[in-house]
């Protein structure tokens, strides 16, 4: 098994000691073993060839994160690199966290909590000197671990908007990031065939989909590590303005505004990220199905909010 790895946030001469792949039609072949290293001349070549990831193996990933994270401040502040590619570098790092995490058992959660955190702190500081995350984000893409960019994309926007519709102290920014990133980790508890079905769901499977808050926030509850703004947006992010959302049927003042936002950036998220069995929608298609079709699920002031968001 590997994992794909965007090329744009491998940073020459600096990787660790781990074999790259490169895709050849449905197989993964040797690139570069884990004596050789990896060289400006590699990626140049590389990105001329259009190639946009690599591979790792899965047995790999977790000494290929831990150098990730470990020299992320160091790499974040290297002047020599692009701002796209810092900024490649982080959204990658946070997405083979949330893939790390939410492949294991809950204990994994609270035993790179810390980690979550630190992720967290480098994405809002990403945001606050960026001109705008939508460009950041969008390299990330890859149907094939959908879930895992969706989380990131969601905890980067509901940042993004509670920055720019509030006032709020770094701690209560930071558990917002984190409850968005693990709005979805109830789905780990859902069987994967019914996550990827590509057809309609039945009744009965819609029901059990719409579990997916509850499982999630009473794992993470037990695992007392989770601020209750992040649990509520792990429990609240599918209620609806109008009442018809799940699980409780919260509406208007009684959803937390951070669930509200948070709502929003999964929405918005899912429709214009692309997904195994259709296309990405361009952003203003999606905002007008946001404001038309879907009329009364979101707070009309955020969604104006998410309109002018960058």
């Amino acid at each position: 098994m590997f994992r794909m790895i965007q090329l744009e946030s491998l940073i020459p001469e600096t990787l660790p000691g781990v074999p790259l792949f490169i895709g050849h039609g449905e197989k993964q072949v040797l690139y570069k073993d884990a004596t050789l290293p990896f060289t400006n001349y590699d990626k140049s070549r590389l990105l001329d060839n259009n190639v946009k990831f690599l591979f790792v193996r899965t047995g790999d990933m977790a000494h290929y994160n831990q150098y990730v994270e470990s020299n992320l401040p160091a790499l974040l502040s290297d002047e020599q690199l692009q701002p796209h590619e810092r900024q490649q570098l982080l959204y990658q790092a946070s997405v083979n966290y949330v893939h790390e995490v939410f492949d294991r058992p809950a204990v994994a959660v609270k035993e790179s909590f810390s980690r979550c955190r630190k992720l967290i702190e480098n994405i809002l500081n990403d945001i606050m000197d960026s001109n705008g995350v939508m460009t950041a984000l969008g390299g990330l893409v890859d149907h094939s671990s959908y879930t895992y960019v969706h989380s990131v994309h969601v905890a980067t926007y509901s940042i993004s908007l509670h920055m720019k519709m509030f006032s709020l102290g770094r701690d209560e920014l930071l558990d917002v990031g984190i409850g968005s990133l693990f709005h979805d980790y109830g789905k780990v508890y859902i069987p994967k065939a019914l996550l990827d079905k590509p057809g309609k769901l039945t009744e009965a499977e819609y029901e059990e989909l719409k579990q997916h808050p509850v499982y999630g926030y009473d794992a993470l509850k037990d695992l007392e590590i989770f601020s209750p703004v992040s649990l509520g947006i792990v429990k609240h992010h599918h209620e609806k303005e109008n009442g018809k959302g799940y699980p409780d049927g919260l509406s208007g003042r009684d959803i937390a505004r951070s669930s509200k936002i948070t709502a929003l950036a999964d929405v918005f998220s899912a429709l214009t990220t692309n997904r195994a069995y259709r296309e990405a929608l361009p952003r203003e298609a999606a905002l007008e199905i946001m404001v038309g079709e879907m009329d009364g699920s979101f707070d009309p002031q955020y969604l104006e909010v998410l309109k002018d968001l960058h």
